[in-house]
């Protein structure tokens, strides 16, 4: 039974420090690049942890926009974001691998339109 239950925590361990080190991978400030239908859009992302959350901050020339969240599992990054898009709200969801220093993968625009974008790290 001892045995089990070492088994047991070393297991939980692992993932919650697998988990830690995958969020850990994602803060920091990164390059963002946007393709839409409408263009490329460059702007500046800054993720960060509050308390057990990460929340993020996107930069632009158009001002500064809170993401409505973030969240990695393993490797994979689902960020959301609401902008005004012709004087209505879009949310934009975007869903990626981070891989060291960059992330790639694909934005889903409402559900009306997809692109890509990329990050990379500071």
């Amino acid at each position: 039974m001892t045995t089990l239950r070492v088994v047991v925590a070393t297991f939980a361990l692992a993932l919650s420090a697998s988990t830690a080190f995958a969020q850990n991978a994602a803060l920091g400030t990164w390059d963002l690049t946007t393709v839409s239908p409408e263009g490329e859009f460059k702007s500046v992302m800054e993720v960060r942890q509050d308390g057990d959350k990460l929340v993020a901050v996107g930069k632009s020339p158009q001002g500064e926009r809170p993401y409505d969240s973030v969240a990695v599992e393993g490797n994979k990054i689902t960020l959301v974001i609401t902008i005004a898009y012709n004087g209505s709200p879009m949310t934009i969801t975007y869903t990626g691998k981070i891989d060291g220093a960059k992330i790639e993968g694909e934005a889903d625009y409402g559900g009306l339109a997809t692109g890509t974008f990329s990050a990379a790290k500071k």
